[in-house]
């Protein structure tokens, strides 16, 4: 968008209006409906528990996503830039800019994150469950787990109204 007006001059200027929204709060909001619906419905549909439940964690996961770029771009600049060329995965991005958010705050190599430790270790998780339960799901027979539904195909069995409430925590950390 531009927007014209004149100076006192009567020269015309011209300036461009930049906006951005921060998406990710609203992804964060759409893991959080679904998560409500997951539990609202818990025990009650196991199908829709399940898909409220996918939702919920490709919102969560995404909002991370979202997260992570909006905070690299907004305060390492030319640092992101190299950052986010190299196409790491998403839990080297977090690592990467706690490091560097760090040394340009404390003037050392220190990360807020540790891969064994909280919240790190649920964000890891997740991002194991989006991977290899939705995104990566290998079409594979398996057999079947007991569950409080009865048995269930193992990848099927994470989804329920509990992981849901567990990746929105996740997200919330």
């Amino acid at each position: 968008m531009t927007k014209e007006s004149k100076t006192s001059l009567g020269l015309k200027v011209t300036a461009a209006i930049k906006i951005r929204a921060p998406i990710y709060t609203r992804m964060f909001d759409i893991a959080k409906e679904h998560r409500d619906i997951a539990k609202q419905i818990e025990g009650k549909n196991r199908v829709l528990e399940t898909k409220e439940s996918m939702i919920t964690i490709l919102f969560a996961y995404t909002t991370l996503e979202a997260y992570i770029n909006t905070i690299g771009t907004d305060f390492l600049d030319s640092v992101w830039s190299q950052t986010n060329k190299i196409n790491d995965p998403l839990d080297s991005k977090w690592l990467a800019v706690s490091k560097q958010l760090a040394s340009k705050k404390l003037g050392g190599e220190y990360s807020v994150f540790n891969k064994d430790k909280e919240p790190f270790k649920s964000f890891l998780a997740l991002k194991r469950i989006r991977e290899e339960n939705l995104v990566h799901w290998k079409a594979e027979e398996s057999e079947p787990s007991m569950t409080k539904y009865g048995l269930l195909d193992p990848i099927i069995a994470v989804f329920d109204a509990g992981k849901a409430q567990w990746a929105c925590d996740t997200g919330k950390q």
